[in-house]
């Protein structure tokens, strides 16, 4: 009887261990991910100013910027779909709120290159970005 609870209190004590290893594992996986999506972000924001510049005159630019902001709103919808370990929970939905407002911001721009219009100055998405960028 006392081999069994001895038993019993080790596998329950080696599976408790294994969680708190996974929950580690978890939050570090969280935190790379969150730091890449947010780098990857600072990258893309510095970058498309320049390409709807050359997007005004050059085709292959535009065709290029459009891929750009596609490859970024797909970007956006997994990091949206990523669940946070409770530790950062209250970041992981404030960081959801802003990249739906890049969402938002990404599309109204995507429409405007539709109707031939380039001008990245009266988009909000750097702005918004910088706000992700503030949240870490």
């Amino acid at each position: 009887m006392i081999k069994r609870l001895l038993l019993i209190s080790l596998v329950l004590g080696v599976l408790s261990g294994c969680s708190l290893v996974d929950s580690v594992n978890n939050s570090l996986d969280y935190t790379k991910e969150a730091t890449t999506f947010i780098n990857d972000a600072s990258q893309f924001a510095e970058s498309i100013p320049e390409l709807a510049q050359q997007a005004a005159t050059n085709t292959d630019a535009k065709e290029t910027l459009t891929q750009e902001l596609e490859a970024m709103k797909t970007r956006i919808s997994e990091f949206n779909g990523i669940e946070a370990p409770a530790f950062a929970q209250t970041i992981h939905e404030q960081l959801v709120a802003l990249n739906d407002t890049l969402l938002t911001d990404i599309n109204g721009y995507m429409d405007q290159i539709q109707n031939g219009v380039t001008d990245f100055q009266n988009s909000n998405i750097v702005q918004t970005i910088n706000k992700i960028n503030e949240t870490m």
